[in-house]
């Protein structure tokens, strides 16, 4: 069987969407729309249409959160992983996906290469744009799905149109002239008054063999490189460190789909948005123009054009429009929904001032569970550890410490063992060492206060 192969690019870091995103949690890995994160919700997107095995190509630093979300959504199994050890963009992450299919599944299987932090409000559309585009994929074809544009947009870019090469109802197969790397104002205006141009999803449907060929054609460079790196790979999926900073950073569109004559696109509307910044965001939940959007503990009174995000406390907001208003744990954000690039240059401004406010939230997952920064002062730490069933953490006291369990039981072990129950505390000092272990079939949740320098968990 040639179902395609859905191969999940997860990289990117969002920083239009801070305070949400961050960088050891960006914008599909964090919580914004729904139950789901972006991520879980292209898997389970594709995982309806092609069931079975599929590809995540992701950052090494966010290894401990996708084997998590995966797992939360019962397709950890399925999965085969590949983590790079930095960012090389997206020719290098589609090489080595293509080079897992081929030698896990078979070099002429059809793969369905998408980003994880698009939204699509209606799959059914897309899968129907795939299916018309499958047969000529299987002949050699690369497709791709070129979005309806409703506006004039320079932050996308674009699609002309050739002939039409196959209809099915109102979806048809054409031929790409070529693609306009994301125009200005004018330009962006004649496209889309034109009729005959489309936004490039970035989403693509080719074989595995299909691409390597036009990516050794158009790239030899980045080919070559990618290869020596996926050869070296640990069992695990992580691509060494040296050979795969040695693969030239560029886009897949720019290093194959530009250049090679075997691109065709299907024009269609999925319900898509790349999500890119909170008017993005406000737009894609807004029933109306003038709609306020709320997430969370929220009071609003006469807004119009409003999205407020909050996230550990109660937001109120009155008189006031076209804005964003996002709360975190630690930071707030209030800026216009036409200011991305206001938001994009403030994020990067926190990131090189080192504030950790850019970095990552109170709350991290650890290989053992989640830590939760509470508060932190001169001298002094407390914070929430959350131990996963089976899980143990070795900590080592520089200072004074006191450990309360407030939640399940505790295995501790130190100079003898011990079981801790709720309401019970562990004291230690200075130096010592301890593992405490979660038995239970629960999370374990201990409160920590640290005097003295902090100890990394």
């Amino acid at each position: 069987m040639d179902r395609p192969i859905p191969v999940i690019l997860a990289g990117g870091s969002g920083t239009r969407l801070w305070p949400v995103s961050r960088t050891a949690l960006p914008k599909h890995l964090a919580p914004l729309v729904g139950g789901h994160t972006l991520f879980q919700r292209t898997v389970l997107r594709l995982r309806r249409t092609a069931p079975g095995p599929f590809v995540v190509v992701g950052a090494l630093a966010q290894r401990l959160l996708l084997e998590r979300q995966l797992a939360e959504i019962g397709a950890r199994e399925d999965a085969f992983l590949l983590f790079e050890p930095a960012g090389r963009d997206t020719a290098a992450a589609v090489a080595v996906a293509a080079m897992t299919v081929g030698e896990e599944l078979g070099a002429g299987r059809p793969m369905w290469v998408c980003p994880s932090d698009h939204l699509v409000t209606r799959p059914e559309v897309l899968e129907r744009a795939a299916g018309l585009a499958l047969p000529a994929v299987r002949e050699g074809a690369i497709a791709t799905f070129g979005i309806a544009p409703d506006r004039p947009e320079t932050g996308f870019g674009w699609i002309e149109l050739g002939e039409e090469l196959e209809r099915a109802g109102d979806l048809s197969l054409r031929r790409v002239v070529r693609f306009v790397e994301k125009p200005d104002r004018p330009r962006a205006e004649a496209m889309l008054e034109s009729g005959r141009y489309v936004w490039n999803s970035g989403m693509f449907l080719h074989r595995a063999d299909a691409l390597l060929e036009e990516l050794a054609r158009h790239a030899p460079e980045i080919a070559e490189a990618a290869r020596r790196a996926f050869r070296e790979r640990s069992p695990e999926g992580v691509l060494p460190a040296d050979l795969f900073a040695a693969v030239p950073k560029a886009p897949v569109d720019r290093a194959v789909m530009e250049k090679s004559p075997r691109l065709v696109v299907v024009p269609c509307d999925p319900g898509w948005s790349d999500l890119g910044s909170w008017r993005a965001l406000f737009e894609s939940e807004a029933a109306e123009r003038k709609a306020v959007v709320t997430h969370g503990d929220v009071v609003a009174e006469e807004c119009r054009r409003v999205y407020v995000h909050a996230g550990s406390r109660l937001v109120a907001v009155t008189g006031v429009r076209d804005l964003a208003v996002i709360e975190t744990e630690d930071a707030v954000l209030v800026a216009g929904l036409d200011h991305a690039a206001g938001v994009k240059r403030i994020a990067e401004e926190l990131v090189a001032a080192g504030r950790i406010e850019a970095r990552e939230h109170p709350r991290t997952v650890r290989p053992w569970g989640v830590e939760a920064r509470i508060r932190e002062g001169e001298g002094y730490r407390l914070r929430e550890l959350r131990i996963d069933p089976g899980a143990a953490l070795a900590l080592t006291a520089h200072g004074p410490t006191l450990l309360q369990v407030v939640r399940g039981e505790a295995a501790v072990e130190r100079s003898g063992k011990d079981r801790i129950g709720r309401g019970g505390r562990l004291e230690l000092t200075a130096g010592e060492e301890v593992r405490i272990r979660n038995p239970g079939p629960g999370p374990l949740v201990l409160v920590e206060l640290a005097l003295g320098k902090e100890t990394p968990a």
